[in-house]
């Protein structure tokens, strides 16, 4: 388990969950975040060295799936990682929203990705730039 880098900033980012064991159950079986702290009302996840949080707030599930306006989600440097997180989601039957796909072949932002949904509809995109340079290009 990744320890604080005193050299890097950790990103927050609070999403709605109705269901926390559901949410908890999804985010350690098919991304191996660690759980923090946990309380009735919120779950505390290291994902990715990041703090991810659900909060129990059934009234503000996206009720529609929709790519846009938002989503989050994880941007891998090799490849091969992109890949097994794949395959691990596609063995262990997460509900994909997009399949794996490639975006700009042979064009600036060249990358693969495919989008997952968390049992609250919450959309998570897994990305992997050809060209890192590209990332905030």
């Amino acid at each position: 388990e990744k320890e604080f880098n005193k050299d890097m900033s950790i990103f927050h980012l609070a999403i709605p969950s109705h269901d926390l064991k559901l949410s908890k159950d999804f985010y350690t079986q098919v991304f191996e975040a660690k759980v923090g702290r946990e309380y009735p009302h919120y779950v505390v996840f290291n994902f990715y060295g990041h703090q991810l949080v659900c909060h129990l707030a059934p009234e503000d599930v996206p009720k529609e799936l929709k790519m846009y306006p938002r989503h989050f989600g994880r941007m891998f440097e090799k490849k091969e990682e992109f890949d097994a997180l794949y395959e691990r989601a596609k063995k262990i039957q997460t509900p994909f929203f997009e399949e794996s796909f490639e975006r700009f072949p042979n064009k600036p932002g060249w990358h693969y990705s495919f989008f997952l949904v968390d049992p609250s509809n919450n959309l998570i995109e897994i990305k992997h730039y050809v060209n890192a340079s590209d990332i905030f290009s």
